[in-house]
């Protein structure tokens, strides 16, 4: 891992597996990466499958579509992607900056995003302009929105 790396949030993993507004530049954003080591957490699976859940509790997909999304989530991760494992450090770091500006508009699932990143030294890549400005106002560097990150991720 190096700070170039990108570090996938939740929220460009389901724009790349259920079509929605993101989508589309998830998509172009994937195609430019071509071998660059691309990183998500055990974290964001298991975020993935809530979302996953709530679409077939909302009957927005089927439990046979469910399925088929995780078998092709799965293998996109064993072919493309690295793991990093959260670990109690970055708990407490994700709840540290929610404790120190709760007005920020961090949530605890983006914070925790944030630390495993942060810890990791990888560039949080996100499509979610309230994390961004979350962070902003946290000063927590190595931010990059998806529209703005070009083949390299740019620091925010």
């Amino acid at each position: 891992m190096n700070d170039a790396d990108p570090y996938m949030d939740t929220c460009i993993l389901v724009s790349l597996f259920l079509p929605d507004s993101g989508s589309d530049l998830a998509l172009q954003w994937l195609n430019r990466q071509e071998s660059r080591p691309i990183w998500l957490s055990h974290w964001s699976w298991l975020e993935f499958a809530g979302v996953l859940a709530l679409c077939c509790r909302r009957d927005e997909l089927d439990v046979g579509r469910v399925q088929v999304v995780h078998q092709e989530a799965d293998v996109f991760r064993r072919e493309c992607l690295g793991l990093v494992e959260p670990v109690g450090a970055d708990f407490f770091q994700a709840r540290l900056w929610m404790q120190l500006n709760p007005q920020s508009g961090l949530r605890s699932a983006d914070a925790l995003h944030l630390a495993i990143a942060q810890r990791a030294q990888l560039q949080l890549l996100t499509a979610d302009r309230a994390l961004l400005q979350a962070a902003a106002q946290l000063s927590i560097s190595g931010v990059a929105y998806i529209a703005q990150a070009q083949s390299s991720v740019t620091q925010r």
